[in-house]
């Protein structure tokens, strides 16, 4: 029979004694479990199997609560820092913001200007292949992109009603939450109910 766990305890997981006590704890209890047989075929044996596990639950949040006590400090010390850190950079970012908002628009007129030409471009190639001739005319001259600049593919929806089904996201919350709110029948959509065991002692 499993020994009950202590769920109060001193130990801090900073002290080797305490991390060494834990582990100890730990390991007994697997070496436990696994002498266990994973049988379940009446319900003593369910009852049973199912106050093993909800231990092992209790285990798991006692080994939660121990790091807690490290750690829920440092996540104040790190949230103050973090705060600190926005006053201290949101006067930079606003000094900087015109600057790059000038950068942003040459770079956009260049782009601009760059597009025409590249059209222009392909347009002259497309007419001097058709006759055969390419010494009549000049070729286009291209400007290069603005320095620091890298282009990357994007998109935008301009039809909603054109985009092919496989682009199509299933809304999975509102559907869980129309089931919650007592909704049985939606098109497309079996709603059944599965058996979730509960692990408490």
């Amino acid at each position: 029979m499993a020994t009950e766990t202590t769920q109060t305890t001193g130990l801090s997981l900073a002290d080797s004694s305490g991390r060494e006590q834990l582990q100890a704890s730990l390991t007994d209890y697997v070496t436990f479990l696994r002498r266990q047989p994973a049988v379940c075929g009446t319900p003593e044996q369910q009852e049973q199997l199912i106050k093993h596990v909800a231990q092992g639950h209790e285990l798991i949040k006692l080994v939660a609560a121990e790091r807690l006590k490290i750690t829920r400090e440092l996540d104040r010390q790190k949230h103050d820092w973090m705060e600190l850190e926005k006053e201290m950079t949101a006067p930079i970012l606003e000094a900087m913001q015109p600057l790059k908002d000038a950068v942003e628009h040459y770079n956009r007129e260049v782009l601009r200007v760059r597009e025409h030409q590249l059209a222009e471009a392909v347009q002259q190639h497309t007419l001097n292949q058709a006759d055969g001739t390419n010494w009549l005319t000049p070729e286009i001259a291209v400007i290069d992109k603005p320095k620091g600049v890298q282009m990357k593919w994007a998109f935008e929806i301009i039809d909603r009603n054109q985009v092919p089904n496989g682009y199509w996201v299933i809304d999975e919350a509102a559907i869980k939450n129309d089931i919650a709110k007592g909704v049985r029948d939606i098109p497309g959509i079996r709603i059944y109910e599965e058996a979730i065991t509960t692990y408490r002692k």
